[in-house]
């Protein structure tokens, strides 16, 4: 008899570490694929990325508008630290997102400045994010072998979207820049998201969803 409880109390501990991670969601952190390896394409339909690094007039109310299937936001970690509103309504919405760093080029994003982002991202949303990129998609190698060990997938867009050059591509990453310097119109944003069917970005590389699960509270 004591033997079955001790059974069972292992089971119950394992379920809470492993398969509720977090209090709003469940979501497998898993690596897409075996080595460092940057996607910037998929197979099956298109998909479309927010990078968000600063907080436009109508973001919140646009960012509650969204409905599944919700684009990846790729959030900057300065403004999560400074936006805790907004992202507990991407907690309770559900919305998937990513940790967006810095410049990359030349190695000016360090791997301390990786990890003092991916510190603050724990710290908000409970958990490791599942995708990383930089703000201007360039990965030194270090960078790169060093988010491949945190078991985060990088990432990159195929494409800028832009209304005037926008054209549906099958395949294709698509990204929207909603910096300090974007020209934003989230009515057209909107249309947008609504005219065209985006797919996940795990979707698009291996043609199948991850479904993610509310957990009552």
């Amino acid at each position: 008899m004591v033997r079955k409880l001790l059974v069972t109390a292992v089971l119950v501990v394992i379920v809470t570490l492993f398969v509720y991670p977090q209090r709003d969601s469940i979501i497998s952190v898993f690596r897409m694929t075996d080595e460092p390896l940057v996607i910037s394409k998929g197979n099956y339909g298109q998909s479309l990325i927010v990078e968000i690094s600063f907080s436009h007039d109508g973001l919140e109310e646009w960012l509650q508008t969204l409905k599944q299937p919700y684009p990846l936001l790729m959030l900057d970690a300065d403004w999560i630290a400074r936006s805790p509103k907004i992202v507990e309504q991407l907690k309770k919405q559900n919305i998937p997102t990513g940790l967006l760093g810095g410049k990359g080029a030349e190695n000016s994003y360090s791997i301390e400045d990786f990890n003092k982002d991916l510190q603050i991202y724990e710290k908000h949303f409970n958990n490791k994010p599942l995708w990383f990129m930089t703000s201007d998609y360039e990965f030194g190698s270090n960078l790169q072998q060093s988010v491949f060990d945190q078991e985060i997938n990088l990432l990159s867009p195929s494409m800028i979207y832009t209304k005037d050059t926008y054209k549906k591509t099958d395949g294709a990453i698509y990204s929207l820049k909603l910096h300090e310097n974007s020209k934003v119109n989230f009515e057209e944003y909107s249309k947008l998201i609504e005219n065209e069917k985006f797919v996940s970005i795990e979707e698009n590389v291996f043609g199948y969803t991850i479904k993610t699960k509310k957990i009552p509270k």
